[in-house]
């Protein structure tokens, strides 16, 4: 996972702080929405994913209440809609802009696909509606 962190934070010019960041608040959302047993498979193929999600999901719980109108819009959605946008917030909320969100969500989609499968990745992003808009 350090691999992904360091090449997302290089190619998107960000601090490897925030790139970590950000990678576990896109690991938590997979896990939070995601199909349990197809997640759990691909985090078996990514060493560290789980301890990441961990850590993004405590990071969108403590950012969900203040995440302005996206974070007041996120709780009306409710489901996977509200997640995405408590994540979206969260992250615009670290100094990150919708572009830079959707190619860290792609990174981390292409790892997946790299240490997972296409296949497996694509029953995962499948499982969630509405995680195109993330990715």
């Amino acid at each position: 996972m350090q691999e992904l962190i360091t090449n997302i934070a290089s190619k998107i010019g960000i601090d490897e702080a925030l790139a970590q960041k950000a990678v576990s608040v896109v690991l938590s959302l997979v896990q939070s929405q995601g199909d349990d047993s197809v997640v759990g498979q691909l985090f078996d193929k990514m060493p560290g994913a789980a301890d990441l999600a961990s850590s993004g999901s405590s990071a969108l719980e403590s950012g969900s209440g203040g995440g302005g109108l996206m974070g007041m819009v996120g709780g009306l959605l409710g489901g996977s809609g509200g997640e995405i946008m408590s994540a979206l917030s969260q992250l615009k909320s670290e100094g990150l802009e919708t572009g830079q969100i959707k190619e860290i969500g792609g990174e981390v989609l292409n790892y997946a696909k790299e240490q997972g499968g296409e296949d497996l990745v694509e029953k995962l992003t499948g499982s969630i509606p509405g995680l195109d808009k993330f990715l």
